[in-house]
């Protein structure tokens, strides 16, 4: 038998899911409501700061999709989206105006707002999409000028002796011969805009209609409103270079005349062998000049009711909620400047990168233009263009539909189900040079939650049948660039059930925390530390809010969440600087949810009994109960008043009796909430020189003695459930004779080490340790004394 001692450094690894002989010392077997601080240990979360009470009540099946706004530092909103309806709110919990915009409101309709809506703020405009909704061209079509638009006769030159000839639909309607320039006078007969004043007399008495210009004529003939002409030919005996006609295209844009009459269009068709596509060009008299424009007659406009809307935050502080004004499609034609690919699809993601507005809708990616957000279309058919959007598909042996783009790094990681794929640029993203990669890994991914950065990585989850995988996507250090993802819940694979709807990152505080429909009331926390790129602390634990959470999200460096209290949904926030008071009047941080400062009224003391007595529906007007009882937990979780001096008295009956007259006091009410930790089954440990942990096993370990060292912390206590024996419960109340902070009906604080009898089995006992007061704990080790029986000898 040997006497063994064994310390445990920090408490600080999280929970592990492993068998106990493979777990490191420091991971546990259960963590509720304790924050896995690197630097002051293992603390009791942060508690939630009453904000405001919306007054307004969903159903227990509703699932609203919540969306945070960070304008500004001083303009921040909360937008709630449900079946059929928006609600925006500041995070003061004052209800701002929305106005729906004509028809808008029904994009908005669907059965699963987080599956089926999608939101991203850029400035003063929040994108909104609805997955449901197939995207459609609109009925609206350039004009078609082409109807009514007659022919034109360019004169580029006048030749000698030559005849110039007009066939329209054939048959010649015009004819001028030119003299041999054989006197002086034929000098003035050969001016271009002299021939072309003949041919139009000449069209004229066929019953044309002729406007003429500089060197051009321009003929039409209609009949019920409808142009009749259908060709027009022009020869002009000098290899027909020296006169041209134009019906609706031509080969050459050089052919055409210097000006010509306003808004006449044409195809330049271009020449066999040219590598431009067709384009098509209208005059503009105001400018001078020939432009580049649509074709006539052709599908322009996107539908606005089919395509993502706007929240818009307007300047007088009201939002708008409408289509968004979409550009129209300005040049080219359905093969030079084609439909994005999201036409006749539904948009399942929209995300920004690299200063465009992005969309992605099957196996696409669709990007507008650079800087011009409402734009999809390409500048000229001409040339394409750097600032031109993309719009590039994935590649892959099965089929691709991607479900989320995430801009990481440099480049936008674009998922799908069962793989990951690069849209990537060598340098600016352009037309030119963007491309998507084949796969770079093929891992699952969930299409409930999208994807979220923190620091160098990627994270996404995966559902599996119960529960969630989360894997950490990467760049290899290696220079390689190869992308690669592993499983950062490998050791916890039962813990987060599957619904994971929400990822939200702090790389302030280190953490990433999960929302889940498999378990509402909590929050799953992810603690995580990287020093010079290599992993100290990976703790996974969940805190525990004991009603829904509606939706959460981190600002600046406040955690907010929207929480159904009691049936009405409330605004909170978390503060993560562990010693810093929430509010002036707390004697120190005060672990209360909910927590409100509450000056007591007049009339709250009653001079016969000498009781001022607090309701709690005076505080909050949502409570009916004020008890919630904790699963976790062997008592209720209730709730409780600290005043300034640190005197602390649990709530009964919905009211909060105090000995003596203390209207005009401001005291702290909020509600208890349970701190948990399990230890894992206690084994003498070794290290490796590679930092692996072993168990040693091969003897019988009696525990004496457990202890655990707590930092600037009040009570708490230990639990020894023996498995086939007793419970014991030994309470820290960390009062000390003498000192100044012990006073009765408070609860002080202290750094000391608390040591407590065990005398069990190792593997036939459970050391707990719990707390609901609302004073801090945070402890930074533990230990344990043992008696040893090795059961073998070694050589």
């Amino acid at each position: 038998m040997s006497l063994i001692t064994q310390e445990i450094k920090n408490l600080v690894a999280g929970i592990s899911q492993q068998p106990a002989i493979l777990r490191h010392p420091e991971q546990l077997e259960e963590q509720l409501n304790g924050f896995s601080s690197e630097a002051a240990g293992l603390q009791k979360r942060p508690p939630t700061i009453h904000i405001a009470n919306l007054g307004i009540s969903i159903a227990d099946t509703d699932k609203p999709l919540v969306h945070f706004i960070n304008r500004d530092s001083s303009e921040k909103y909360l937008v709630m989206l449900s079946k059929d309806d928006l609600s925006v709110y500041d995070l003061e919990g004052n209800a701002k105006t929305v106005n729906f915009v004509g028809n808008a409101k029904s994009y908005l309709q669907n059965n699963e707002p987080r599956q089926a809506l999608r939101c991203l703020t850029i400035a003063d405009y929040t994108f909104i999409v609805n997955r449901n909704s197939v995207v459609e061209m609109s009925t609206s079509k350039t004009e078609d000028a082409w109807k009514t638009q007659g022919a034109l006769v360019n004169i580029k030159s006048g030749q000698y002796g030559r005849t110039y000839k007009i066939n329209i639909n054939g048959t010649t309607i015009a004819s001028h011969e030119t003299p041999d320039g054989s006197d002086k006078s034929h000098t003035s007969q050969i001016a271009t805009d002299y021939i072309a004043e003949q041919l139009a007399t000449k069209a004229r008495e066929q019953g044309f209609t002729v406007t003429t210009g500089s060197s051009w004529l321009y003929l039409t003939k209609l009949s019920n409103g409808s142009n009749t002409i259908t060709s027009v030919d022009v020869y002009d005996g000098y290899n027909n270079q020296a006169a041209f006609g134009f019906f609706r295209s031509t080969q050459k844009f050089s052919n055409l005349p210097s000006s010509a009459p306003d808004g006449f269009i044409i195809k330049v068709a271009g020449e066999e062998g040219s590598s431009t596509d067709d384009y098509y060009v209208r005059y503009d008299s105001g400018e001078g000049v020939w432009i580049e424009c649509a074709k006539p007659d052709i599908l322009n406009k996107f539908d606005a009711s089919t395509m993502p809307h706007v929240l818009v935050r307007e300047a007088d502080g009201t939002f708008s909620f409408k289509e968004a004004d979409w550009d129209e499609r300005e040049i080219g034609d359905d093969d030079s400047n084609p439909e994005p690919s999201f036409i006749d699809q539904n948009i399942n993601d929209i995300f920004f990168y690299r200063n465009r507005l992005g969309v992605i809708a099957g196996e696409n990616v669709i990007l507008t233009r650079s800087a011009e957000f409402f734009n999809f279309w390409m500048t000229s058919a001409l040339e394409v263009q750097d600032t031109d959007p993309i719009d590039l598909a994935v590649s892959d042996n099965r089929i691709a539909t991607l479900i989320y783009a995430v801009p990481y790094d440099e480049d936008c990681v674009l998922f799908s189900r069962e793989a990951q794929f690069m849209l990537q640029a060598n340098g600016v993203l352009t037309p030119k040079d963007a491309v998507v990669s084949s796969p770079v890994t093929h891992f699952g991914s969930s299409e409930r939650a999208k994807p979220t950065c923190a620091g160098r990585y990627l994270y996404f989850p995966a559902e599996r049948s119960q529960y969630t995988t989360v894997r950490e996507f990467f760049t290899a250090a290696d220079n390689t660039e190869r992308k690669d993802a592993q499983d950062i819940t490998s050791h916890i694979p039962n813990y987060i059930p599957n619904g994971v709807y929400k990822l939200i990152p702090s790389t302030t505080e280190n953490v990433l925390m999960f929302l889940t429909e498999g378990a509402e009331t909590k929050l799953y926390l992810y603690k995580y530390l990287f020093v010079d790129s290599i992993r100290q602390q990976a703790a996974w634990s969940e805190w525990n809010f004991y009603d829904r959470i509606i939706g959460a999200d981190f600002i600046d460096s406040y955690l907010y969440l929207l929480i159904d209290r009691n049936g009405k949904l409330c605004i909170e926030r978390i503060s993560f600087s562990y010693n810093t008071k929430d509010f002036d009047a707390e004697p120190y941080r005060v672990f209360l949810d909910r927590k409100v400062t509450y000056e007591i009224p007049e009339g709250a003391y009653n001079e016969i009994t000498g009781i001022t007595t607090i309701n709690l529906t005076d505080v909050y007007d949502d409570i009916t109960d004020t008890t919630v009882l904790s699963e976790d937990s062997e008592e209720g979780t209730t709730y409780s008043l600290v005043d300034e001096i640190g005197g602390y008295v649990v709530a009964n009956g919905g009211t909060i009796s105090l000995e003596g007259n203390k209207e005009g006091d401001v005291v702290t009410i909020g509600r208890n909430y349970l701190f948990k930790i399990t230890m894992s089954p206690l084994m003498i440990k070794t290290t490796g020189q590679d930092g692996s942990t072993r168990s040693i096993t091969d003897g019988r370990l009696n525990l004496k003695y457990f202890w655990v060292n707590f930092n600037e912390t009040g009570y708490f206590k230990i639990i020894v459930n023996h498995h086939d024996k007793n419970t014991y419960v030994y309470e820290n109340t960390s009062r000390i004779l003498d000192l100044a902070n012990n006073k009765l009906n408070t609860l002080p604080f202290n750094t000391d080490k608390f040591k407590v009898p065990v005398q069990s089995l190792n593997t036939n006992c459970t050391i707990t340790i719990e707390s609901d007061a609302p004073n801090p704990v945070s402890l930074i080790g533990a230990g344990w004394i043992g008696d040893y029986y090795r059961s073998t000898k070694r050589y």
